[in-house]
């Protein structure tokens, strides 16, 4: 799970899918996946994305100017 994301992450391309997963893998309430898209399309993707590469241990690499270049584990 955890090279897929990285593998997103680097990409810039983001798939629902992988997102839903994880979710149903780390709670205890389940919503449909139409349900969830709805709410993660409201969310701020850079908080989803901070908060996974903590949850992973990886680094984030920016250039001299803040912009994403990848993470790191």
């Amino acid at each position: 799970m955890e090279d897929r994301y990285i593998a997103m992450r680097n990409s810039g391309r983001y798939d629902i899918n992988w997102f839903y997963q994880h979710y149903l893998e780390n709670t205890d309430k389940h919503i449909s996946i139409d349900k969830f898209s709805m709410i993660f399309n409201m969310v701020d993707l850079n908080n989803i994305l901070t908060h996974l590469d903590n949850k992973f241990k990886l680094t984030t690499l920016h250039d001299k100017d803040g912009n994403f270049i990848k993470v790191v584990k």
